[in-house]
Parts: structure tokens; C-alpha cells; sequence
């Protein structure tokens, strides 16, 4: 049985998008409305993700961009104070834009693939945290499989140099590593952060919760995406490890952390954007489920 306490924190803490709808346990998905048997949860996760992903593409590219060229040492490259130097943070939208919204669903599938299976099993039932962070790192993982190819490509049009087929599962090892590490860490952190979210209004929730839970994690995760973002950028070992280490015999500590900026704020407008634009979406959703529900009452 769950407290009064429990009952209305989750309630007021359900916004309409469906990275908070998976983190519900499985009886409190039985409390949802009638509608929500009707729009299910891969057609929330097909459309709202659709729209995630596009969001956070448009907001976060040129932020991205920047990020690619300083961690690589291609900033100069670049020309961003001309005109043309300013569209060419767009360079690579593309196929940026096409994973965004193709994996956004993935870490979702996974996070709540583990969480029921975990469930099931009676394990970490005591461990919330715990299970958010095996959870999202196995989604991530996930993610980081499928999205590899439409990573290096998206890096070596920022960094205007050539790719080839045989590249484009350059990087692979480095790619799941960070996005475990990454998608981990934020729903642990949207896990944690769940009852001070609880007091804000349902888009405001979405917007911060997406955009601080992600900069948390970015923060901790970000030397990774240094060393991802060096191995598709071409030349040198595909290790983690060795990158670093080179990194930082040529640059020190600093060099982990290159782009730190334009980073946390790709992440923050990306996925506080995102998410925002998610629960819209989910809205719209919810509110044509409606008449469907309606008549099916009468």
C-alpha cells in the first residue's frame, strides 16, 4: 500500500511525457487515466520522441558544434566570425537531427526494459537511485550502438574533414561508454530530484528537470566525450584510456574539460527544450485520446 504522502507526491510529479511515465512503478501505471490505455506508451515514445529529438537537435547543434571543434583543436578552423563561419556551426545538422530523433526512444526502451525486469525479480527495490542508474546506462548503452555511425559523421562534417564507409563504426566502444555514463547519471539525478520537481508546474518540471538533470551529468561524464569526440575526429588509438592520457600530456586537465561551456549549455537548452516540447506533445496526445475514451464510456 502506498501513503497518502507517496500518493500525492506522484501525482503531482507526473507530467505528460514519457521519460516520467516509464519511471512509474507498474501498479502506479493502473492509477492512470482511462485514456492512457488508449495512446500507449510506444506511440508516446514513437511521436514524443520524434519531437524530443528535433527540439534538441534545432536548440543545441551550433552549442554542439563549437564543443566538437574546441575538444578536437579544429576551432580555428572553423572561421566562426564570419558569416559563413556562423552557418557552418550548422554543418552536420543533418544526420545530427536524423539520430536525435531516431534514438531518442532508445534509452527510454532500455531504462524501462530494466526497471521492469529488476522489478520482477525483486531486485534494488530499496535502491531507486541504483536502479535508475542501471537502468539508464543499459539504455544508453543501447544508444550508443545504434547511434555511433550518425556520430562520427555528424563530428567530421563539424570538423569539415572527410569520412568513408569503413570509419563509420569508429568510435564505438568510446560511444557506449559515454552514453551509459551519461544517461546513468541524469536518470539517477531525475530520480533524486524527483520530490523538489514535484512542486513546480508540470512544463516548468519538464524544462528543468531535463536541462539540470542533463548538465549534472555532463558535467561528471564530460572528459568521455572529449576522448569520443578525439577518436572520430580521426588519427590515434580508439581507447578511452590512451586518449585521455594524451590529452592530458598535451594539454593537462584543461584538455579534458575543452568546450566545457558550450557543452552544458547544448545540454541544458537541448534537453530542458526537449523535454518541454515533449510534453506538449504528449498533451495533444492525451487530450485526442479523449473523445475515443468518451464514447467508448457511453
Amino acid at each position: 500500500p502506498r501513503s497518502p504522502a507517496k500518493t500525492q507526491m506522484l501525482s503531482r510529479s507526473r507530467p505528460l511525457l514519457l521519460p516520467l511515465f516509464l519511471l512509474q512503478p507498474a501498479d502506479a501505471a493502473q492509477d492512470a487515466q482511462p485514456h492512457d490505455t488508449v495512446v500507449g506508451p510506444l506511440l508516446r515514445g514513437l511521436v514524443g520522441g520524434a519531437g524530443y529529438g528535433f527540439a534538441a537537435a534545432a536548440i543545441s547543434h551550433p552549442f554542439d558544434t563549437i564543443k566538437v571543434r574546441l575538444q578536437s583543436g579544429g576551432a580555428a578552423k572553423a572561421g566562426s566570425a564570419s558569416v559563413g563561419g556562423l552557418l557552418s556551426l550548422y554543418r552536420g545538422v543533418g544526420p545530427a537531427t536524423a539520430a536525435s530523433i531516431v534514438f531518442r526512444a532508445v534509452p527510454f526502451v532500455g531504462y524501462e526494459a530494466t526497471r521492469s525486469w529488476l522489478r520482477a525479480h525483486g531486485l534494488l527495490e530499496e535502491r531507486p537511485l541504483a536502479a535508475a542508474l542501471l537502468g539508464g546506462a543499459v539504455g544508453g548503452a543501447m544508444r550508443g550502438c545504434l547511434e555511433t555511425p550518425a556520430e562520427l559523421v555528424k563530428t567530421r562534417l563539424q570538423l569539415q574533414s572527410a569520412w568513408s564507409l569503413p570509419l563509420l563504426l569508429r568510435g564505438l566502444s568510446s560511444t557506449v561508454f559515454r552514453n551509459a555514463a551519461m544517461i546513468g547519471l541524469f536518470w539517477a539525478a531525475f530520480e533524486a530530484s524527483a520530490p523538489l520537481r514535484s512542486r513546480l508546474p508540470p512544463l516548468a518540471a519538464s524544462f528543468v528537470g531535463g536541462g539540470g538533470c542533463s548538465v549534472l551529468a555532463w558535467a561528471a561524464a564530460f572528459p568521455l566525450d572529449t576522448a569520443k569526440s578525439c577518436i572520430q575526429a580521426g588519427g590515434g588509438s580508439t581507447s578511452v584510456v590512451a586518449q585521455l592520457g594524451r590529452i592530458y600530456s598535451e594539454r593537462g586537465i584543461a584538455g579534458w574539460y575543452a568546450g566545457l561551456g558550450a557543452g552544458l549549455t547544448r545540454a541544458f537548452l537541448a534537453n530542458g527544450g526537449g523535454m518541454a516540447f515533449y510534453s506538449l506533445i504528449q498533451a495533444a496526445l492525451t487530450e485526442s485520446a479523449r473523445p475515443a475514451c468518451d464514447a467508448s464510456d457511453r
